[in-house]
């Protein structure tokens, strides 16, 4: 499809030798430094790596683009980031489109374009595309573009030490965290999550039981505990459980490897988790959304998104 007949889809008209025309333009490799200009310094959206998280991860799809750009002329008014991903989903192959870094300027913002430079993803047909990290005015803005909630809490817990009961050294599960040698453990499916985001600065971690053979492989990203800074400590902030049965049979063993590395709180999505595995938790709204015309409550995790690319929450 030419520019001229995708601009005249998107009610938009195709950009000519004359500065006042806009046209929405797939962002490839050739572009990126144009945005990572545009987003320089913008209030909210600076980054002290280069925007390496919308741009370098080892899943790219090369027939989609790493997002879209409104331009008039040569100048970018407005950006969005698409994080294209092939998942197995509820037992079928999906392609999904994770949005991120969403920013008009100002002066173009009365003119609706940040609805606009949405159209090509939600024209796409079959694509399942997730917003995991709107902003509460986002939130509001894609609620009438039909998207839904697919988690609205996140649930905080303190790792502390805790008793262990008696059991024989047989019987203990294997915890292996940030080892290469995880994957040969794992699922054919398992492995090419890992594959995929080995390269980031994601951990990841394994909990196998010796005996059944049953295990959970978790992925999740990392923060500073900035309120007690003198600890050292980090949040760990799960984004993907194989096995969330798994995890909880075995969390107080599981945990002393936590405190071993200073992961002092653990945090995670109320839907990643369904069963109450502590005592003492901190519950805090934070809402993600999803487009797509099944229901997907409780089978989308938070992989192959902005969330593992930044390594944030």
């Amino acid at each position: 499809m030419s520019s001229s007949q995708r601009a005249q889809i998107l009610g938009l008209p195709h950009a000519t030798s004359s500065a006042g025309t806009m046209e929405i333009r797939e962002v490839h490799e050739d572009m990126i430094d144009a945005v990572k200009n545009f987003l320089a310094d913008r209030k909210g959206f600076r980054d002290l790596n280069g925007w390496k998280g919308l741009f370098h991860y080892d899943w790219k799809l090369p027939a989609y683009p790493y997002g879209y750009v409104i331009t008039e002329g040569e100048e970018i008014l407005a950006f969005v980031g698409t994080i294209f991903s092939q998942r197995l989903i509820d037992g079928r192959v999906r392609i999904c489109c994770n949005m991120n870094t969403w920013y008009v300027l100002e002066k173009y913002r009365s003119r609706m374009l940040a609805v606009r430079i949405l159209k090509p993803i939600l024209s796409m047909n079959g694509i399942l595309i997730t917003a995991l990290s709107p902003g509460d005015l986002t939130v509001a803005v894609l609620e009438r573009l039909g998207f839904k909630l697919l988690d609205e809490e996140q649930i905080a817990i303190p790792v502390t030490p805790a008793i262990l009961p008696a059991i024989a050294r047989s019987k203990r599960p294997l915890v292996l965290f940030d080892e290469p040698g995880i994957q040969e453990y794992l699922s054919e499916e398992d492995r090419k999550i890992f594959q995929d985001h080995s390269t980031l600065a994601c951990k990841h971690f394994l909990i196998k039981e010796k005996q059944s053979g049953r295990y959970c492989y978790g992925i999740a990203t990392t923060s500073p505990l900035r309120k007690l800074s003198f600890l050292r400590g980090q949040w760990l902030n799960l984004c993907y459980l194989s096995n969330p049965d798994v995890f909880v049979e075995h969390f107080r063993f599981f945990r002393w490897h936590l405190l071993r590395r200073r992961f002092l709180v653990l945090c995670y999505d109320a839907r990643l988790i369904p069963k109450k595995f502590s005592r003492i938790s901190l519950r805090k709204k934070k809402k993600r959304q999803y487009r797509w015309k099944e229901d997907m409550l409780g089978k989308v995790d938070n992989l192959y998104s902005e969330l593992v690319t930044f390594n944030k929450y």
